[in-house]
């Protein structure tokens, strides 16, 4: 069942072209899945009390239309078919009748006390219920460059104000520091996003971002100091009028 809850998009949330930051988008659309979890029991709350957390593991994220300060939107959410140890959640971002971004994700759930997942159906159903998923018309899974084909873009250090709860660079954080290493972002907007968190970027740690532009689009990798990959990513990009 789609939950639905109602955003304002405030002067603190968008760039300096007036426009919806990405991470602030992500971050709202999560908000809607965490208060779904709220009306549907069990909450996050009540997961890390027994010792569980989400860590998501895929984001697909396609943006039709940046949305711009002052816009009142409607986040939509809903768990969708999952199986083994992917917990799978689908979200949309309407502004009035006019859906501006869809994404689907997948979530693993980490019982940090017995560092193991859990499988689906070793807890209560999670989140409401489910829906047939979304297809933001991203292929789950692209060809890299080669090796020789990146260069670094950015090294980077997880400071406290990047980390959230489980002591990690938050999700939502990746979209900004990718976004920050595509040369001339001012003129641009993110359209889509295939991001696949491999291992996380705890606070303290030093990342170096990783960068080959092909055709437009820009390939990404993090990687910790011990060589360890975070993430890879493609996003691509509208280009907006100077």
């Amino acid at each position: 069942m789609s939950y639905s809850d109602k955003t304002n998009v405030f002067g603190q949330d968008v760039d300096l072209n007036g426009h919806l930051r990405p991470s602030v988008l992500l971050a709202k659309l999560e908000d809607a899945g965490s208060r779904q979890m709220a009306a549907f029991p069990p909450s996050n709350d009540d997961l890390r009390a027994r010792g569980m957390a989400f860590v998501i593991s895929r984001l697909l994220l396609r943006i039709d239309r940046p949305l711009r300060e002052g816009e009142v939107a409607d986040a939509r959410t809903f768990p969708t078919v999952s199986r083994g140890v992917s917990y799978n959640r689908c979200y949309r971002m309407f502004s009035g009748d006019e859906c501006v971004a869809e994404a689907y994700t997948s979530w693993a759930l980490l019982n940090f006390r017995a560092h193991k997942l859990v499988r689906i159906g070793e807890t209560e159903p999670i989140g409401g219920e489910q829906e047939a998923p979304i297809d933001v018309g991203i292929p789950m899974r692209e060809p890299f460059p080669p090796a020789e084909a990146f260069e670094t873009a950015a090294v980077r250090a997880v400071y406290f104000s990047d980390a959230d709860r489980n002591g990690h660079l938050n999700n939502t954080k990746y979209l900004n520091w990718l976004c920050d290493c595509v040369p001339d972002i001012a003129h641009k907007t993110l359209h889509t996003a295939n991001v696949s968190f491999v291992t996380e970027a705890p606070l303290g740690e030093t990342i170096t971002i990783l960068r080959a532009e092909v055709g437009g689009r820009y390939f990404f990798k993090m990687q910790r100091a011990d060589g360890k990959l975070c993430c890879e990513a493609v996003l691509g990009f509208a280009d907006l009028e100077k």
